[in-house]
């Protein structure tokens, strides 16, 4: 995936994922992580992931880290939220009216085109929220 994001074919998949470049806390070991995005406004996007992905407890601390964006990388600030609902609920429900696929991950279906609130309630109980913010960068 990553080979192919950073080719000129890129933008076949970079309108929805984006690579983040995690290092290991402890190992040092580098890894490229692909993550679905929704961007709230230019250069803001939120991303998720399971709790039990523990890949992302990496990333608890950083301030900043570099990103695969649309063929580009570039330096972003980061935000990590495992716990605080009230913060994350209202992110996830933009993310999956967004993007169903994001939804079938989340393991939340849909009324009338809408994110079924108790669906979205549980996803936000077993995901952690990831915020990107490169606008400054």
């Amino acid at each position: 995936m990553l080979f192919f994001l950073r080719s000129p074919f890129h933008f076949l998949a970079s309108h929805s994922v984006v690579v983040l470049h995690v290092v290991g806390a402890k190992s040092g070991k580098q890894y490229f992580i692909p993550v679905s995005f929704f961007e709230h406004d230019k250069g803001l996007l939120t991303c998720v992931t399971d709790k039990p992905n523990i890949w992302w407890r990496n990333l608890v601390g950083i301030e900043k880290i570099k990103i695969l964006f649309k063929g580009k990388e570039v330096q972003s600030k980061i935000k990590i939220e495992p716990e605080n609902f009230d913060y994350i609920f209202p992110k996830l429900n933009a993310l999956f009216t967004h993007s169903r696929i994001d939804g079938f991950f989340g393991k939340v279906g849909y009324k009338e085109g809408k994110p079924i609130e108790n669906d979205v309630i549980a996803a936000t109980k077993r995901m952690v929220l990831i915020e990107l913010d490169f606008t400054e960068s």
